[in-house]
């Protein structure tokens, strides 16, 4: 993507990976480059980690190298069992000096969050492996809630410690741990990373909670899209560190939406939230809203406590599923999975309101992230 927003290929659109050495890709998260590393991993200049959507679930690293408008993605050690199915997301995050991953499996018969750590720059290896139950909230027990199921995970660093927050659509759920890291002795390096379940935040019954996004300025305020309701919920955490609610989520689609005759109606009764991403001003959050294939602007009020509508824009395509915002703010693309392609839009910055500046066509896009080529390869 250039200054302006417009996207093209590397490599004159030909895959860098391809589904014969990693079938079903859906979700990637990046390893940027550290800025300071004395470990021999293959991975320390930065890289990808992909999730195989399948019903044995897999993930593998590779290693990334970028040479002007070529890039090259080599594998990086085994396949690693996700120990569920259907992995659905995946992000990386530091806990202590273990550099981890984490994997959200949405599952068939329960959601599974598994972890895996490289502490020494080695393999990553399989950390933490929590099953959600085989029992959901029953609201929807016929399709989506008949179980658990993990749809993502975000993670939040203090000085003291980190928490994981996972969202568990089909327990109507946001779920907190505790990551901690030990080592077997002092002098040893066998570092081990373990979780306690701390808080469980329930959302409205038959909601789905599907992902949550941290305000990136005011950090005690996170965003959570309620896939099944169709709605954005603002939360806040309290002194002792856990979410609650602030006040009703928000619906995401028009008033009048779908009519008696729209063949949306026949899907959750046109309801189908996907996305939501704050801008790094911390000011303004995006919504996505499938089946009607918009997105929605919003800007959070000067006290915190409720968000103001802007602007709802098209996507120019079908059923988006991912949302990205640039480090600068001024950009946001969108996945549109449906109908094949990548869309870009402009951020004004005086208002938050979007412009759309072009599309890319990309088969079954289901994930995008920005991250400047000097950080990864």
């Amino acid at each position: 993507m250039d200054t302006l927003g417009n996207i093209s290929f590397f490599n004159n659109g030909e895959p860098i990976i391809k589904a014969k050495e990693l079938p079903n890709p859906s979700y990637v998260c990046i390893l940027e480059r550290k800025i300071i590393s004395t470990r021999p991993s293959a991975l320390k200049n930065g890289g990808l980690c992909i999730v195989s959507e399948l019903e044995k679930g897999e993930m593998q690293p590779y290693s990334v190298q970028i040479d002007g408008t070529k890039i090259q993605a080599q594998a990086v050690g085994q396949r690693l069992d996700t120990k569920g199915s259907y992995p659905c997301n995946i992000i990386s995050s530091d806990v202590g000096n273990m550099e981890s991953i984490f994997v959200c499996n949405y599952g068939e018969k329960e959601g599974v969050l598994t972890v895996f750590g490289s502490s020494d720059g080695n393999e990553y290896k399989q950390q933490v492996c929590i099953p959600f139950g085989t029992i959901g909230s029953n609201v929807d027990a016929n399709d989506r809630q008949g179980t658990s199921h993990a749809h993502s995970t975000t993670t939040i660093t203090s000085t003291s410690s980190t928490m994981a927050v996972c969202c568990d659509l089909g327990s109507d759920a946001i779920i907190q741990y505790e990551m901690t890291t030990t080592t077997s002795n002092t002098d040893s390096e066998d570092v081990s990373l373990q979780s306690i379940e701390r808080h469980r935040l329930s959302s409205t019954p038959g909601s789905g909670p599907r992902s949550l996004s941290v305000n990136p300025v005011h950090n005690n305020i996170a965003i959570v899209s309620l896939e099944m309701t169709g709605e954005a919920w603002l939360i806040r955490k309290k002194d002792d560190g856990y979410f609650e609610g602030i006040r009703e989520p928000i619906s995401l689609y028009p008033d009048n939406w779908p009519t008696d005759g729209d063949k949306e109606k026949n899907y959750n009764n046109g309801r189908w939230a996907s996305d939501a991403v704050w801008s790094p001003c911390g000011e303004y959050v995006y919504a996505a809203a499938r089946l009607h294939n918009s997105i929605l602007a919003f800007r959070l009020v000067e006290d915190q406590s409720s968000l103001e509508f802007l602007q709802r824009v098209s996507t120019t395509g079908i059923t988006p599923r991912c949302l990205c915002i640039s480090d600068c703010g001024e950009h946001i693309l969108v996945c549109n999975q449906h109908s094949h392609d990548l869309s870009s839009y402009r951020v004004n910055k005086n208002d938050g309101t979007l412009t759309f500046v072009n599309r890319l066509e990309v088969p079954n896009c289901a994930c995008v992230k920005l991250v400047r080529p000097e950080n990864i390869g």
